[in-house]
């Protein structure tokens, strides 16, 4: 293949993840008409990392976070969009890391690319800590949305969701709400690379949402809230392995 071709194989690639839904999104069966696409999570991702870069200034080199963002879902063009409660998901590092060979074949920047999918899966850099963070919490704002709107609840969920021994735990605990069940979940995992009781800006936003509503944010006229600031221990940069 020559160069152009080359850019519009994998351009035509990439563009099937416009029409791949997330898979949780069905399982959690939402009731809404058009439900999120892979490629609009990707977007979501790259949006958050901009914004919380630009408030924070973590020392991390933003043009490799959105990189890892913008490429860390190739793999599901061939693999589909794997959830831990899918069979095919404890093969899910090995059938990740064929698919992404398969597609970035023709590339001549191929190890470039792929390098930084490995980095972003280890969490090997801060980087790849920050952006793996991002993605973790923007599925849980996109959860956070669906529940404010009255789409998403734990009643409509699939049996895989509701027996999920995780679900179970946090219902005892005394969750209800659909998308605190994903912030609960992802706490664990925001919590990365952090000293006990220290906390980070991902941290933050993920306190902040579960208390208050994150509609009212959608407009370009918003105006803050009074007392809503959310109590902080030790603050670390985000991003920065400790």
């Amino acid at each position: 293949m020559d160069k152009v071709e080359k850019i519009l194989q994998f351009y035509s690639l990439t563009n099937k993840l416009k029409d791949t839904i997330r898979t949780g999104w069905k399982y959690w069966n939402v009731k809404k008409q058009r439900l999120e696409s892979v490629a609009e999570h990707v977007f979501g991702t790259c949006m958050l990392a901009i914004s919380i870069w630009s408030e924070t200034l973590p020392p991390v080199n933003i043009a490799d976070v959105l990189m890892m963002l913008a490429l860390h879902e190739t793999e599901e063009i061939i693999i589909g969009d794997l959830t831990p409660i899918d069979d095919k998901y404890k093969d899910k590092n090995k059938l990740g890391k064929d698919a992404v060979a398969k597609i970035f074949k023709n590339l001549i920047a191929k190890d470039v690319y792929i390098s930084l999918i490995d980095n972003f899966n280890n969490q090997s850099t801060p980087e790849a800590l920050f952006a793996y963070k991002v993605d973790k919490l923007e599925c849980d704002l996109q959860a956070k949305l669906y529940d404010e709107k009255g789409f998403m609840k734990l009643e409509n969920a699939d049996a895989k969701i509701k027996n999920d021994e995780r679900i179970k735990k946090l219902q005892a605990r005394g969750v209800k709400n659909a998308s605190t069940f994903f912030l609960y979940n992802d706490r664990p995992n925001l919590q990365k690379g952090l000293k006990e009781k220290e906390e980070d800006i991902f941290l933050e936003i993920s306190k902040y949402v579960e208390k208050h509503k994150l509609t009212p944010f959608a407009t370009t006229d918003y105006k803050p809230e009074t007392n809503t600031t959310v109590a902080k221990t030790t603050v670390a940069k985000p991003g920065i392995k400790k």
